[in-house]
């Protein structure tokens, strides 16, 4: 019985960290309506969150090591919950929820990889592969309730909910976790200590690569500069550093098997599209067409459905065929996917639509599982939990640059666009004008929020200007997107063509630390 209540008290988290994923992007456009935030601020919402796991979650594992994975869990699950209060009752600014979020991002860094694990240790051998069963279908319930439930949440009582929602569900999670968890023996636990030294190096180099990704526009020529410098320079000292101290945070030596690296490389690239298609499919579906927010999670639906649908038939397949098949079928259907996209127009395709909807869904159910199961066979079975800590945390740097590219691409092509059709109509603005018209182009703004800024202007023509300078920058944004995916396809091809490595022979953390890097890919 005490396993069951495990499986259940974790699976209670592994549900609302899933649902958040999805729910917190349809909330988008409730905070540039409440907050009059700009398209940078609200990506910031997303990437402030994906960067604090990127930053952690290897951090996480070495002190899931040292001190033992139930407290860590506990740890990282209260930040969660903690910071979902915070938003939810006190954040009365974008920067606030900014700011929170990047605590949310620790907290889900702490727990997301520890969950399974937990879980697994309270089930015997035999049936190990039945309660992973269980908890991969409570992720999937998770991702595919969302969107309406999202949506539903958000239309009845506001955005705050989706974020107190988390406390009480989450506090039970806790207590549970508390009382029925076993704690880590003695035993079980690494002396492993942690890098003083290389911790903040990596810190420092991530940090300058987040804000030179988000505020490229708005930075001078001396300020890029001087981040690109100290990044490059932090990161220069982090691998040095990395190839000779005794416990590294992050293991380079993986970077000499090609195979992994090509996988990770895959990742990346689905990682960045699936972000970027969560970022802006919200935003244009309720600030372009207006559409309320229970319909839009609705055609969000369509695509997690899909991944909650195609999970366990890409587990089959990689039983019978290897993951490789479904790597490069994933890819394709993101290809297609992407290709389906670049056809929105505001005058909306619903076949293309829906296309573009289950293709992606597809995609990501078949990329999710492939990925993981190409990256962990590549490496003996005591070196798994370095290898998906990599693999991970390059996954969140994937969708945290999805992110902000996006949220660049619409800005600087939407407002490229304006300022031609601006000077095709010979109309005038006001300078508050202007600056309406570029959040109504970037999709970070309603017009009907914002109506009585154009009092001077038929309505019907500020909306004409915005849509058609709007949908040839998503076009842009969709076309880079499509050559990642054929990239991504070309990359799925070349794993055909690589010698597997058997797990036995394949990189081992405890070589010379001078030879990490050595045939490196």
């Amino acid at each position: 019985m005490k396993k069951w209540i495990v499986l259940f008290s974790i699976g209670i988290y592994l549900l609302l960290i899933n649902l958040d994923l999805t729910i917190v992007n349809l909330a988008l456009a409730e905070f540039s309506k409440d907050f009059n935030a700009s398209i940078e601020q609200i990506q910031l919402v997303i990437v402030s969150y994906l960067a604090a796991a990127a930053a952690f979650f290897c951090l996480s594992g070495v002190l899931a090591d040292r001190y033992g994975k139930k407290r860590v869990f506990m740890a990282g699950g209260l930040l969660f919950v903690l910071s979902s209060l915070y938003i939810g009752a006190f954040a009365h600014s974008i920067e606030a929820i900014i700011v929170a979020r990047f605590v949310q991002g620790i907290g889900f860094s702490a727990t997301l990889g520890l969950a399974l694990i937990l879980i697994g240790k309270a089930f015997p051998p035999e049936q190990k592969g039945l309660a992973t069963g269980v908890a991969v279908t409570i992720t999937g319930i998770g991702l595919a309730a969302g969107p309406p439930l999202g949506g539903f949440i958000l239309q009845a009582f506001g955005w705050e909910m989706i974020f107190l929602i988390n406390v009480p569900l989450g506090l039970l999670s806790l207590l549970l976790t508390a009382v029925f968890v076993d704690r880590d023996d003695a035993n079980e636990l690494s002396a492993r200590k942690l890098d003083v030294v290389g911790v903040p190096l990596y810190l420092l180099g991530l940090g300058c690569l987040i804000v030179l990704s988000n505020a490229l526009a708005t930075l001078s020529w001396a300020q890029i500069g001087a981040l690109t410098a100290v990044g490059a320079i932090s990161t220069v000292l982090f691998v040095r550093r990395s190839l000779h101290v005794e416990a590294p945070l992050i293991n380079l030596s993986l970077l000499r098997n090609g195979t992994y690296l090509t996988v990770v490389g895959i990742r990346i690239i689905f990682n960045f599209v699936m972000a970027s298609f969560l970022f802006v499919l919200p935003l244009f579906m309720q600030n372009i067409l207006n559409y309320s927010k229970v319909r839009a999670g609705l055609w969000v639906l369509c695509m997690t459905a899909c991944i909650f649908v195609v999970g366990p038939i890409t587990g089959k397949v990689i039983d019978r065929h290897g993951y490789k098949v479904p790597v490069l079928t994933g890819m394709t259907l993101l290809l297609v996917s992407c290709a389906a996209f670049l056809t929105l127009r505001v005058e909306l395709s619903i076949v293309l639509f829906v296309i573009g909807l289950v293709s992606f869904g597809l995609s990501n159910g078949a990329l999710t599982t492939a990925t993981i199961n190409g990256a962990t066979s590549q490496v003996s079975p005591k070196h798994t939990g370095t290898a998906i800590g990599l693999f991970f945390t390059l996954s969140m740097v994937g969708a945290m640059f999805g992110v902000a590219v996006s949220g660049l691409i619409l800005s600087k092509v939407g407002e490229f666009e304006l300022a031609r059709h601006i000077a095709s109509t010979a109309a005038t603005f006001t300078p508050e004008q202007l600056h309406t018209l570029h959040g109504l182009v970037n999709a970070s703004q309603n017009l009907v929020n914002v109506a009585g800024t154009f009092a001077d202007h038929p309505i019907d023509t500020v909306r004409d200007l915005v849509n058609t300078s709007y949908v040839p920058a998503m076009r842009a944004l969709m076309a880079f997107n499509a050559l990642l995916a054929a990239i991504g396809i070309g990359l799925s091809v070349a794993l055909f063509k690589r010698k597997e490595a058997r797990p036995a022979d394949s990189t081992d953390p405890t070589k010379s630390r001078n030879e990490h890097l050595e045939g490196a890919v």
